[in-house]
């Protein structure tokens, strides 16, 4: 069932994604060539603004200069180029949103893929981005790790579990600290919140299917169950240290050189 849910969910999102993609590449693709053409029409006003100096005709075009004051010409000139900027940036945000929904649905259920971990890291975060918010601050120390053969979905996935459970785990402003390395054979992923922590005894059962800390309807307790399976999968391990007061940590390793 899981894996029919997580087909079709991958399914939607490439959807959306391809659907987003086209009417942005619209803009994207017009705003350079829209603010060539603006400055363009501004030199032409700043050449007649300098002959009417020139030839002093301010008085013949007093009405111009009324108009200009009326408008708050100066004003309006710098509030096209922000708002042009701001088309840009939004177009650049956009396209980033595109290409992260688009390596986190990766439809690859079916054979190995060579795949990069920090960027289904990334696609994880930004799908999560607006929960994130500005309260909560993301640390990441990427080592040099190499593309290891996997699900790439499935990985992702995974990645996206464990960040939202440290979204969940922090109450008001906190930190997660996301570090990537190798040890032995094996590319090793801390994810590390500032949260609340758990007790020995939820730490024992935190693999558990249907286990959840939450309230009833809240949480079905199969995220990390599932993330769980999916490591097995890739023959790698997944381990939770955790404290009290003083957040929690998910160790991930798994195989750099081999195929399951």
């Amino acid at each position: 069932i899981d894996s029919e849910k997580m087909a079709s969910l991958g399914q939607l999102t490439a959807g959306v994604a391809h659907e987003i993609n086209n009417p942005i590449n619209f803009v994207s693709g017009n705003v350079t060539p829209l603010k060539r053409d603006i400055d363009d029409i501004l030199r032409i006003l700043t050449e007649y603004e300098r002959i009417v100096n020139e030839k002093q005709l301010t008085d013949q075009f007093h009405s111009i200069e009324d108009l200009k004051e009326e408008i708050d010409y100066l004003f309006l000139i710098q509030e096209i180029d922000n708002l042009i900027k701001g088309i840009n940036e939004g177009a650049k945000r956009t396209t980033e949103i595109v290409k992260g929904l688009r390596n986190f649905s990766r439809l690859d259920e079916n054979e190995f893929k060579s795949a990069n971990i920090h960027e289904g890291i990334d696609s994880a975060l930004l799908i999560l981005k607006n929960r994130l918010k500005q309260n909560i601050e993301v640390v990441k120390d990427y080592g040099n790790i190499p593309g290891i053969l996997c699900f790439p979905g499935q990985l992702n996935q995974v990645f996206m579990n464990i960040l939202n459970n440290a979204i969940q785990a922090i109450d008001g402003e906190g930190k997660i600290y996301i570090k990537t390395s190798m040890e032995d054979s094996f590319v090793r992923i801390s994810i590390k919140d500032s949260g609340k922590g758990m007790t020995p005894e939820v730490q024992k059962r935190i693999f558990e299917p249907f286990f959840t800390t939450k309230d009833v309807g809240k949480g079905t307790g199969l995220g990390l169950s599932i993330s769980y399976g999916i490591i097995e999968k890739h023959n790698g391990k997944i381990s939770v240290k955790s404290e009290i007061g003083k957040g929690s940590e998910f160790i991930i390793k798994l195989p750099s050189n081999k195929k399951t």
